[in-house]
């Protein structure tokens, strides 16, 4: 696989020809160059693939010969795609946000369209669901956007459901898991309380509030570790960590984000993550107090690489999904045990009891 991660290093500009050893890419033959495709396809990296595939072909040694061109055409134009739907979603997303805005409303966005902002490309980072934040006006907003012609759906306590013209976005009332004890309880309390205290920066050309490099490095830690121990992490997630930390490591009281990965049991997902990103993606650490080594990182991205078990997104019914959760929650149970050290019988009751008892609220 480091033929993958020279070309995602190109592409993200985190080295440079003269540093990559080019050998690896003078006899890559074409079924190579497509299982190299249907990887970065399937991970949510396509784009940045193909950006470090053109610097290889802007040197004078031909060093994609094989590569053939329809297969290439292909890529580019799958690109291409994800070009327009960035486009279209950013357009749509901005027309929503407008009417919450003039109605009073403070918007954020996260996830998806914030996290595309660190990368060199931001185009080429494949877009999902438009996750937003209305700080206190979570009921106003859905009653806005369904006033504007919106379908909304308020049926799942975490964050309702609002189609609008032909994007989905998720309008949080929470930013994590609150049925899953009071340690999420406590996340949730943390993170409001660390957007309280934020200065705010916009998305480009817009009034849409950015959340801070101190929000950004607990919530992608929770949320990127929550969908490797229920389902898998995408090669995507792990891009948008190394963009982060290439962007805002200097901007972050660490001390203070490793304490909350202790309270929440995410410092060893956070570690094995940085320490991908390090080894395999390019990124320099300037900070000494930042953990750059981990015992699990090769196991974590042996999973994320290979393990093709996804839950969300994937069309299956409602109860269909919660049974492949509790199924994977013993298929996979050495996440659980030696990343987010926690029980597997423990995790199953606050799924059961947060379904049967509604155990949702928190004191904010």
């Amino acid at each position: 696989m480091e033929q993958l991660f020279a070309l995602l290093r190109l592409g993200l500009n985190t080295s440079t020809i003269e540093k990559e050893n080019l050998s690896d890419f003078i006899m890559l033959p074409a079924d190579k160059w497509r299982a190299l495709g249907d990887m970065t396809r399937n991970q949510g990296v396509l784009g940045v693939f193909l950006d470090g595939i053109d610097k290889l072909e802007n040197t004078q040694y031909g060093l994609t010969r094989d590569l053939q061109a329809n297969q290439k055409l292909e890529w580019i134009g799958e690109v291409l795609q994800i070009e327009q739907r960035n486009q279209q979603q950013t357009a749509v997303m901005n027309d929503l946000a407008e009417k919450w805005i003039q109605s009073g409303c403070r918007i954020m966005v996260m996830k998806g369209q914030a996290n595309g902002s660190f990368y060199p490309q931001p185009l080429h980072r494949p877009p999902g669901d438009i996750d937003c934040y209305l700080f206190n006006d979570y009921a106003l907003g859905n009653e806005i956007a369904l006033n504007a012609g919106a379908d909304v759906d308020e049926s799942w306590y975490k964050h309702s459901v609002i189609r609008y013209r032909g994007e989905i976005f998720e309008n949080h009332q929470y930013f994590v898991h609150t049925r899953e004890g009071k340690r999420s309880k406590l996340l949730q309390k943390e993170l409001s309380e660390t957007l309280n205290a934020d200065k705010w920066e916009h998305f480009p050309d817009s009034n849409i509030c950015l959340p801070s490099a101190q929000w950004n490095a607990m919530f992608l830690t929770y949320h990127a570790c929550a969908h490797f121990i229920t389902e898998g992490l995408r090669l995507k997630q792990v891009l948008d960590w190394a963009m982060f930390l290439q962007k805002e490591q200097e901007k972050l009281d660490w001390v203070q984000f490793y304490a909350s990965c202790d309270r929440h049991h995410l410092h060893r997902f956070a570690d094995a993550i940085t320490a991908i990103c390090v080894k395999h993606l390019g990124i320099q650490i300037s900070n000494p107090v930042i953990t750059t080594e981990s015992p699990y990182a090769d196991k974590l991205l042996q999973s994320a690489l290979y393990d093709d078990d996804y839950i969300y997104g994937t069309g299956e019914s409602r109860w269909g999904g919660r049974w492949h959760l509790v199924k994977s929650l013993f298929k996979y149970r050495w996440k659980y045990e030696e990343i987010y050290e926690e029980s597997v019988w423990k995790q199953l009751w606050w799924y059961v009891s947060g379904y049967l008892f509604h155990t949702e609220k928190t004191d904010n």
